[in-house]
């Protein structure tokens, strides 16, 4: 019974920052063009930062004003950096920095308190102030006629935020359930999980210590699921050197591969694979065959990567055994899925689909959206294959409402380019242009190498059927150049292939064929049947 009610009290008070933030949104709204005076009390400076990017990004017209500690009088600065006719909002920032905690006496706040009144003279719009908690308390005492002037008070602070709160909340570490959070709702977590950990000191002492670890562990996941892929880097680094130092090899064994997986999205395959062998060989030793069936889906997937299709579905047929053995629910999902991708990929489409939607089948019982989004997409490019566009577009545009919802960028990016392909096949290419510039900026900003080799080579796709074969060739050069680096084999292929078309359709056939020729090598070594009978087509056709 206690457990429910510590997940109930966790899920709560990320559901009322939630509330919280609606309110606030109302209230920028519902105020435009009147005057109103609001505080948002949040302790977390990274939340805080970016409440306010979302919010601002909602209405262009919010104006943000940063106090530094030179400030004497916030009114004053504000009237300097705020165009009034141009503005929806004010939000000011930083207030605390003019708070020494050695004074008992606060002139800011005084001379803040004396110049109420005109702030109503001034501005025709919402003010807000955004303070920490203590900050907060300052003000209701050192400016109390500010303090009544108030009309809204929205905090986004937990607490569950603290240590000894924290090592009531068994929810921490749970990831199915903080992999169902929303995109806001994980920044939310997100503060509550660093607040603790800052609370707890470093390093850690008992009984504290597997408590941070839990903390630290969750962290980094959702850093790792919104695209954060250094903080998770870092999360996972600081949970390794205590697990190292305490020779916990469990722990050890988590951390190694939760490593790989970072490597993995970076593109180093080299050193994802060490990281998740390492992790296996801990595993295999103590036995901790859950673990054991993480790592061979992993290796799996560096596999797949690599484009070896044979050993990549030995590691997921392994992985699979296991946990159905154990039933790993979200590990079988997994498995089908990626099962499902080398049926793909070998042109077994009706295996395909088999596969990805048994593995909806749970992520849907498990309420994962994470895999149903996954899921959406694989049987989005199936339909794409077969050449049914329209039932295509609507599951690669649910795995993107999903995506979106959760704020998974990786995903985002891969949904943006999918759709882009379904807009290419339908001859929209200036839509499937934007998508695939979309899809190519989150992969830049979340450091994706694989997904920028992709976003480029489909991007010549395009700029090939437009005729531009100059900016077409520049494109499959760039992502051939990555998918070297990479040893991504298909993506070589495919930008051998595309560079083929490229020279025949400027009259150069005889480097058309050198090219032809190095993609049908790559696509017999990896087993794409389909491809093979196209590229000799390709081949027969200047003969």
């Amino acid at each position: 019974m206690k457990k429910n009610d510590d997940i109930s009290t966790t899920s709560e008070h990320i559901s009322r920052q939630s509330a919280e933030l609606m309110a606030l949104r109302r209230m920028l709204v519902a105020s435009e063009g009147t005057f109103s005076l609001s505080i948002a009390i949040c302790n977390s400076p990274s939340l805080r930062d970016y409440l306010i990017t979302k919010l601002k990004e909602e209405s262009k017209a919010i104006a943000i004003v940063q106090i530094n500690r030179k400030v004497k009088d916030v009114l004053d600065l504000v009237c300097r950096n705020v165009s009034e006719e141009n503005s929806t909002g004010i939000f000011v920032v930083g207030i605390e920095n003019v708070l020494p905690s050695d004074r008992k006496e606060y002139k800011v706040l005084q001379v803040l308190n004396a110049a109420r009144e005109l702030w109503k003279s001034h501005f025709s719009c919402p003010v807000v102030f955004w303070l920490p908690e203590y900050a907060a308390t300052l003000l209701s005492i050192h400016a109390r006629d500010v303090w009544s002037w108030l009309s809204h008070s929205f905090e986004f602070i937990s607490e569950q935020a603290t240590a000894s709160t924290g090592m009531m909340d068994v929810y921490a570490g749970d990831i199915i359930s903080a992999g169902k959070l929303d995109v806001d709702q994980k920044r939310f977590r997100i503060a509550e999980l660093e607040q603790r950990i800052d609370d707890t000191g470093y390093p850690p002492k008992q009984p504290l210590v597997q408590h941070v670890l839990i903390w630290l562990q969750e962290l980094a996941y959702i850093y790792y699921t919104v695209g954060e892929i250094e903080k998770a880097q870092e999360n996972i680094l600081k949970s390794l050197e205590i697990k190292e130092k305490l020779g916990l090899q469990e722990g050890m064994a988590s951390s190694y591969g939760n490593l790989g997986l970072i490597y993995q999205t970076r593109g180093d395959l080299d050193k994802a694979e060490k990281m998740i062998s390492k992790s296996l060989e801990i595993d295999k030793k103590l036995g901790r065959l859950e673990g054991m069936a993480n790592q061979y889906c992993n290796l799996g997937l560096i596999y797949q990567t690599r484009g070896d299709s044979g050993k990549a579905e030995e590691m997921h047929k392994k992985s699979l055994e296991i946990a159905e053995e154990l039933g790993m629910k979200d590990v079988m999902a997994s498995g089908y899925g990626n099962l499902g991708l080398i049926n793909q990929t070998r042109g077994e489409l009706d295996k395909a689909e088999e596969m990805y939607k048994k593995s909806m089948q749970i992520s849907e019982k498990l309420g994962m959206q994470e895999g149903m989004a996954c899921q959406y997409g694989n049987l989005g490019n199936v339909y794409k294959a077969r050449g049914d566009l329209d039932q295509a577009e609507e599951m690669h545009k649910r795995a993107l409402e999903i995506e979106k919802k959760l704020g998974l960028l990786e995903g985002m990016a891969a949904d943006y380019g999918n759709l882009g392909n379904v807009y290419k096949a339908r001859g929209d290419l200036d839509k499937a242009e934007e998508m695939q510039k979309k899809a190519l900026e989150i992969d830049k900003k979340i450091g994706r190498l694989e997904g920028q080799a992709f976003r480029y080579g489909n991007l010549g796709a395009v700029y090939q059927m437009r005729g531009e074969l100059d900016k077409a060739e520049e494109m499959h050069k760039k992502s051939l150049e990555i998918s070297e680096k990479l040893g991504l084999q298909k993506g070589m292929a495919n930008n051998y292939g595309n560079l083929g078309v490229v020279y025949r359709d400027r009259g150069d056939n005889a480097k058309a064929r050198e090219y032809w020729e190095k993609a049908l090598d790559l696509y017999k070594k990896i087993e794409m049947p389909q491809m093979v009978e196209k590229v000799v087509g390709l081949i027969d056709s200047i003969d």
